[in-house]
């Protein structure tokens, strides 16, 4: 190339990864337009979120950061004083920043503020809350005005909630787990994310420099607010029951079975969650004609040859997966491993697929490296851009290490996994040890079997190694606990 790629960031907002069609995991949702990304590029198949819980990661994603480095470990939080972001890496790089939709990364700055081009959603900010009439779920932008308001009054848009679902609990009623947005698909929050998406390129793109654009989907994230033809494209009774719906709790972390009775979605049975998924799936493929969108205005403008495309998402949906729904004090795959494929413009080995265990802040590495921006040696993990281009070598990673600190409650969870096992700390309850190679859903509890006390002794003197070498503040405690645990 040329000159320097621009850089376009698709993230959705917990989406499970065999819910892309082009992991060859799931034969009913379609997802042509992320396929067709994988065929241009890179699939990756052991993509990790540092942690399951959507702020912590994508301030992860923005920072490069483990959590406790960049201190929002929940939602509300904040951003620690001057801890750097991509942008302003960027920035040194001679790149022009541009953001659209979901932010959730600081509770009281925008992108705005920290250097980025682009509207502001500040806080938890659903677009929809307040908004449109029938739509329970109330979390509005804490900033004014409500972008997403004014688009819908702009072009004279007045769409309705006419159904929804929510679970049996009295307290969970104000959430729903999917809604039908009645109104024209441009009507939308993922088609106006897309107008926004194109908006900001444009803009960037019109100017010398080269561009770094994050683009952020509220979905498929609760509630699924989704229009036809997309809410009833897919039949609820076509979905089979997940592996590990047959869940019992039995030596699981009693945190388990008190979030499952919360949502109140048991009593619903599987039939209750194939509704929510026959919906969630809608939600991709919508978001998929979204990214089909974005990808072709790329084109019309130009720029399609000189941009790297990543798709990814923050964490993942249990989706009915051990009689559980979203995210939370539970560290199974459905929600640590997440969809990633890179279209890089030089991609070597078009269409092939990669195997190395990466982390979602890696992400933030390899775009520093492929703008030329040396990638500091603080940031939690290296640049894997070889790998986005088909090239290279394996990266020889034999494990992951992914923290948990707080949503619902604070459990300070802490996991390692290898490709053959997984153990889990719960410092006030049992520990976990699945053995992924004979239990791939992680349905049978092997921590303080004899058969497993050698893995569980490599285990645990792994995630010690990762915790001394992170400085995890969690490692005092484990330190202590870990002899007698």
């Amino acid at each position: 190339m040329k000159k320097k790629p621009n850089i376009l960031v698709l993230m959705t907002d917990q989406q499970r990864l065999d819910t892309v069609a082009c992991y060859g995991q799931n034969d009913i949702v379609r997802t042509p337009h992320i396929d067709a990304l994988a065929q241009r590029g890179i699939r990756f198949d052991g993509a990790f979120t540092p942690t399951a819980i959507c702020s912590p990661a994508r301030a992860s994603f923005y920072t490069g950061l483990y959590p406790h480095k960049h201190g929002v470990t929940e939602n509300g939080s904040c951003l620690n004083d001057g801890v750097r972001g991509i942008n302003q890496y960027l920035d040194d790089a001679g790149y022009a920043s541009g953001y659209a939709g979901k932010w959730h990364v600081d509770q009281e700055r925008g992108p705005s503020d920290l250097g980025f081009t682009g509207n502001d959603f500040i806080g938890y900010a659903f677009p929809g809350s307040k908004v449109i009439p029938g739509l329970q779920f109330g979390a509005a932008p804490l900033n004014e005005p409500n972008h997403y308001e004014v688009y819908l009054k702009e072009n004279g848009f007045e769409p309705k909630v006419t159904e929804r679902y929510v679970g049996t609990n009295p307290g969970c009623q104000t959430q729903e787990m999917h809604a039908l947005h009645d109104g024209p698909i441009e009507s939308s929050i993922e088609y106006f994310v897309a107008e926004e998406t194109i908006r900001v390129a444009r803009e960037l793109s019109s100017g010398e420099k080269p561009f770094f654009l994050w683009a952020n989907f509220w979905g498929p994230h609760t509630p699924c607010l989704v229009p036809e033809p997309y809410y009833s494209m897919y039949e609820p009774g076509d979905i089979p029951e997940h592996p590990s719906y047959r869940e019992t709790f039995e030596r699981k972390p009693r945190v388990q079975s008190i979030i499952e009775r919360m949502w109140g979605l048991g009593d619903l049975g599987w039939e209750g969650f194939q509704q929510i998924a026959a919906r969630y799936y809608g939600h991709c493929t919508l978001i998929d004609d979204m990214v089909g969108r974005v990808v072709a205005a790329l084109e019309e403008m130009g720029e399609l040859d000189n941009t790297i495309i990543i798709y990814t998402a923050d964490h993942g949906d249990c989706l009915g997966a051990h009689r559980l729904i979203e995210k939370g004090e539970f560290m199974y795959d459905e929600i640590y491993r997440i969809p990633l494929v890179v279209a890089h413009p030089e991609c070597a080995n078009p269409g092939s697929t990669n195997e190395d265990f990466l982390y979602l802040q890696e992400i933030t590495c390899s775009i520093l490296d492929a703008a030329g921006v040396a990638v500091p040696d603080a940031l939690d993990g290296s640049s894997f851009l070889d790998a986005m281009r088909g090239a290279g070598e394996p990266n020889g990673r034999d494990d992951v290490y992914c923290v948990f600190n707080k949503h619902f409650t604070t459990p300070m969870q802490r996991m390692v996994r290898t490709k053959t096992h997984q153990f889990t700390f719960n410092p006030n309850d049992i520990g976990e040890l699945y053995d992924l190679e004979k239990d791939p859903y992680q349905l049978d509890n092997r921590y303080g079997d004899p058969d497993y006390e050698e893995v569980r002794q490599d285990l645990m003197a792994r995630m010690g190694r990762h915790m001394e070498e992170l400085k995890d503040p969690v490692h005092g405690w484990f330190r202590r606990m870990s002899p007698v645990y």
